[in-house]
């Protein structure tokens, strides 16, 4: 639901961000730190501002990772904002990307376009732009960063762009925010750097603030909370807990003898070069998700799988609803679908680094539980799965754990992700 900004709190570092006049404005202005921090909201007002100084004459782009998340993170506050507050007329066209906004009077043509994938720069060449809105600007591909800049060639043309922090290593730290920071004229002389905390966000409860600090440790604190550019390390899952976060086979049977569980489903990574892992999943009915049990191995294929899931079936009693695999086999998976035409398969392969997020968030309110007897694979992968240490980061990609006992990581990753993203009644705050 769109906020009402009649009853909305500015704290101080917002109040000097809105009130900058466009005309000082750098020609790239940056609004970063900690989600729900208010960053992209202060953008969203300021926008009206920005165009009556830039005028009309060239054209408006907003872009994310995709149209969908620009749609999601902007315009639904946007459009809504224009309306109700400055009796703009807005018509948008999801599938060409066209977005025309009529506002006192003048008429403003805008383009909502994706920028994080290798080729996306290829939708927007050629052309002349003043004004670009950057919605989590480090999702956007380098490519496309640069193509973009290259068309902001008016006079008045101004950038602004928001930011949640990512790896140091990052880009945009790496050539504007450090330089910033360090106090490089040039860098400063045309570009300006804005950082929020959730803390400075005035309309957040102190509850709220106290209940995502539970859901964060360690880097993911650092960057969700106080919105910092560091780097990921130490175990993924550092607050897993084989005390509180395990539970023995009888207990299994007995929520399922209670009728406890409201559904099962399934997660499956196929094996390759690594063991395949298949989870069996039960979640509560006060949405707590319980691993019952698991399959692993090496040189196991498709007909283990469906032997497996057609034994649990009935050594449990119960139907399970659906299956989330690994994409990567798209004829393994046609295979389950012949065998086991009354489950529904899914390959739907969630982003790392979310999916990580949302296991975390569960596993930080105790809402994730395997057993301990039956998962014993998926007990070890947990004390390990890990980070890079110092001297291996040079190997890996940031933010991205070791590629090794991860085989029931990225198993559970896949079933319980799509199951919060799809079917859970509960929001996740990314």
């Amino acid at each position: 639901m769109p906020i009402d900004w009649t009853k909305s709190k500015y704290g101080k570092k917002h109040r000097q961000f809105l009130s900058k006049k466009p005309e000082k404005m750098k020609f790239f202005t940056l609004c970063d730190g900690a989600a729900r921090s208010g960053k992209t909201l202060s953008v969203i007002y300021k926008i009206p501002q920005i165009f009556s100084y830039i005028g009309n004459d060239y054209l408006k782009v907003f872009s994310g990772y995709s149209k969908g998340t620009v749609r999601n993170n902007v315009l639904t506050e946007l459009l809504p904002y224009l309306r109700n507050y400055h009796g703009a007329t807005c018509k948008y066209n999801s599938q060409s990307g066209e977005l025309d906004i009529k506002l006192w009077g003048k008429n403003y043509s805008c383009f909502v376009t994706g920028g994080g994938k290798s080729d996306s720069d290829a939708a927007i060449q050629g052309g002349t732009w003043d004004f670009w809105y950057a919605n989590e600007l480090p999702k956007h591909h380098y490519s496309f960063y640069n193509m973009a800049i290259s068309r902001l060639t008016s006079e008045r043309a101004r950038l602004v762009a928001d930011s949640n922090p990512e790896s140091p290593n990052h880009w945009l730290y790496v050539e504007k925010i450090k330089p910033y920071l360090d106090g490089n004229s040039a860098v400063r002389s045309v570009f300006d750097y804005f950082h929020f905390t959730m803390e400075d966000n005035l309309n957040l409860s102190k509850t709220f603030i106290e209940n995502q600090k539970k859901l964060y440790r360690g880097v993911f604190e650092a960057r969700k909370i106080k919105g910092l550019w560091v780097v990921a390390d130490g175990l993924v899952y550092d607050t897993f807990s084989p005390i509180k976060h395990t539970c023995s086979h009888g207990e299994i049977l007995k929520k399922i003898a209670d009728y406890d569980f409201t559904e099962y489903f399934l997660g499956l990574d196929w094996g390759w070069n690594h063991p395949l892992s298949c989870g069996l999943y039960g979640i509560t009915k006060n949405k707590v998700y319980y691993k019952i049990d698991e399959l692993y191995g090496s040189r196991l294929n498709e007909t283990d799988v469906i032997r497996w899931i057609n034994e649990k079936q009935k050594e449990y009693g119960r139907f399970f609803r659906f299956l989330n695999a690994d994409n990567a086999r798209p004829e393994q998976n046609h295979k389950l679908r012949q065998a086991l035409p009354n489950m529904i398969i899914y390959e739907e392969k969630p982003r790392l680094q979310d999916s990580i997020a949302v296991l975390r968030g569960l596993i930080n309110y105790d809402n994730f539980i395997i057993n301990g007897e039956r998962c014993k694979n998926t007990l070890r992968e947990f004390r390990i799965y890990r980070y890079p240490s110092e001297d291996e980061k040079s190997r890996y990609e940031d933010d991205v754990p070791v590629k090794e006992n991860d085989d029931t990581m990225d198993e559970t990753r896949y079933a319980v992700t799509f199951y919060e993203s799809h079917f859970a009644k509960r929001i996740i705050t990314y």
